[in-house]
């Protein structure tokens, strides 16, 4: 794991190279084993390195010997040895034993068309020397972060925010007014937006050409494959995505440091370490974090559960909100852009505690949107069974029996099943809500949700043949890269620490998604596939095991231990500086909590990673 920086423009190349310098070392924390760079007419890249694989030759940027291809990459290519064994008998030789240099040649024999066969995570930069242009890439999912700035100087790239704007980009920053309402609506930037005007996430499965004049041109390399229905019986198809599972593992096991695992204790979590458990020598490393204290739900004991069937090493942390409530602002710092899943906290901790002990941990992001583990998911196929017409009907249904519905179960009731119900779910503050809060102008509504048109368009033509497969879908493409991978990444790097998602596997993935959702969910069972695995690897507890997660008590904390640090970043005087928000109607959301009113613990801690992100230079 590392982190890659670059730019590309007619600039003074010392100058260029100064920069490139200066965005290099703001990625110490990705890669505090080494560091390399690489010019030539026109471009400049900069690498960091956290040593996983190839020790001792596996240095960045890799050239090859006529100086006319250059590569960083920032991830892991887990069928690398395959593709070098193809190699090798196509007559190369290699320099180094680990798999940046495997893309290199590769690329050199087919150009971007190798992206299609690599299985990894991963965001690189090769230059061609020869044609004179760039290219960027990301993996599939947006497992590894790719930032990219257009302005006067050329293109600039870096694995953080933080680091393009070390390096000066943008010149003049300002504030994305439209991404800043899709956070305060969803809890998280658009997957290919970024809070500062001029700034873009690079989308997932894409590769992104640039020549030296600066002409553009975006390619996506893969798409999800349509579901269908199998001919397989259930037992089969079983079989085959545990043999998916194992090959998933073992090749994420595949580093010369040491591996563990991220346990929960839940059903995702603890079938990667029963498989993992048979592929290593020696006892397993697990990790669990857990809470104490009103409104806390703790895992730990499940995971000590699973432990002690795995027989594993295990360390766990009982996190004391005494101590978040000192760290509170590192935590919110590392998350480099705004990010309101208050699960980064465990997360955090989670990858300090195994940092003690590894470089390397596996973990569970994917399985959710992949094999349909969300309780929002089962209740959305219950209206499935109810249809349009009972959709319509069930609320005077329910009046005439003398039970009165929620305002928003009526909404959701009568919106069609799909994305914009799915979406409103989990929404943080209303459109209404956001204009109350914000300082600026109010924007067009549908702009802020434009990032979401064509996933809309595409959810429609799936919701009548599989609308399970549909919302999977919707999921995959917004909560996955917008909120939970970058979470993970950002947390864990800030340790340090690279964590793998081997349910994010090429061979995983490819095989899930054909498969009609009725094999993944229905009203009584969720992950229903998943589930038949673990239930030959675990102990029937843990295979039946419902979905929990981490549920951070934010609100409780919020009113206890961490309510210094709500008050402190949540000041008049504090939110004033920037001006982005409305003291009166956050003072006003403040005071109901403290007050033991309404809980608005969710919504306050987004707040609270706004105003510092703000505070820290996120407007100039």
């Amino acid at each position: 794991m590392c982190g890659i920086a670059g730019i590309l423009g007619r600039a003074d190349a010392h100058e260029r190279r100064r920069r490139v310098e200066r965005m290099t070392r703001a990625l110490v924390h990705r890669g505090p084993d080494d560091e390399g760079f690489f010019d030539d007419a026109g471009v400049s890249l900069g690498f960091r390195r956290l040593s996983v694989i190839d020790l001792e030759t596996g240095e960045q940027p890799i050239i090859d010997a006529e100086r006319s291809l250059a590569i960083v990459l920032n991830g892991e290519i887990y069928n690398f040895r395959n593709l070098r064994q193809d190699l090798e008998a196509r007559g190369h030789r290699f320099r180094s034993t680990g798999d940046v240099e495997v893309v290199l040649r590769l690329w050199a024999e087919e150009g971007p068309e190798c992206l299609r066969r690599l299985n990894g995570m991963f965001a690189l930069a090769v230059w061609d020397g020869r044609r004179h242009e760039l290219y960027l890439a990301r993996d599939r999912f947006g497992i590894k972060p790719l930032y990219l700035c257009r302005n006067g100087d050329g293109l600039a790239f870096a694995s953080e925010l933080r680091s393009l704007r070390a390096g000066g980009f943008p010149k003049a920053p300002r504030l994305d007014e439209l991404q800043l309402r899709h956070y305060l609506a969803y809890g998280y930037l658009s997957p290919e937006g970024a809070p500062i005007e001029g700034v873009q996430s690079l989308p997932p499965g894409t590769i992104l050409t640039v020549d030296s004049d600066g002409r553009e041109r975006l390619d996506i390399y893969w798409k999800p494959p349509a579901a269908g229905e199998t001919s397989s019986v259930p037992r089969r198809v079983v079989d085959r995505l545990r043999d998916a599972l194992e090959g998933s593992v073992g090749r994420q096991l595949v580093a010369d440091v040491p591996v563990g695992v991220f346990l929960s204790g839940g059903l995702d979590s603890s079938t990667l370490s029963a498989i993992a458990h048979r592929r290593v020598d020696g006892p397993l490393l697990t990790f669990s974090v857990g809470f104490e204290g009103p409104d806390a739900v703790s895992e730990l004991p499940a995971a000590r559960e699973i432990a002690d069937f795995l027989d594993s090493d295990h360390h766990e942390l009982m996190m004391d909100p005494h101590e978040v409530a000192r760290d509170v602002e590192q935590i919110i710092d590392g998350l480099d852009t705004p990010l309101a899943d208050p699960t980064a906290i465990p997360t955090w901790y989670m990858s300090r505690l195994a940092r003690e002990r590894v470089t390397v941990a596996l973990s569970g992001e994917g399985a959710d949107e992949i094999f349909g583990g969300y309780a929002r998911q089962r209740y959305d196929v219950a209206l499935d069974r109810i249809g349009k017409v009972g959709r319509k009907l069930l609320p005077t249904a329910m009046l005439l029996a003398g039970r009165k519905s929620s305002t928003r179960f009526e909404r959701r009731l009568r919106m069609t099943p799909g994305l914009e119900r799915q979406l409103d779910w989990g929404r943080l503050f209303s459109s209404d809500e956001i204009e109350r809060l914000v300082e600026t102008p109010s924007v067009n509504e549908a702009a802020v949700h434009g990032p979401y048109a064509e996933l809309a368009r595409r959810w429609l033509e799936w919701a009548d043949v599989d609308p399970v497969n549909g919302r999977l879908e919707a999921d995959r493409c917004t909560f996955l890269p917008g909120d939970l991978l970058p979470k993970v990444d950002r947390m864990s790097m800030a340790h340090s620490l690279e964590v793998r998602v081997p349910y994010l596997d090429n061979e995983v993935v490819d095989l899930v998604l054909t498969l009609p959702g009725r094999l993944k969910q229905n009203l009584r069972r969720d992950k229903i596939l998943l589930r038949e695995v673990a239930s030959g690897l675990l102990p029937e507890a843990g295979s039946l095991r419902r979905k929990r997660g981490f549920e951070v008590p934010i609100g409780a904390w919020l009113r206890g231990p961490l309510r210094p640090a709500l008050t402190d970043l949540l000041s008049p005087p504090y939110l004033a500086g920037p001006g982005v928000l409305r003291v009166s109607e956050v003072s006003r959301l403040v005071e109901e909590h403290l007050a033991g009113g309404r809980d608005h613990g969710r919504a306050l801690w987004s707040l609270m990673v706004l105003s510092r992100w703000l505070d820290r230079g996120g407007r100039q």
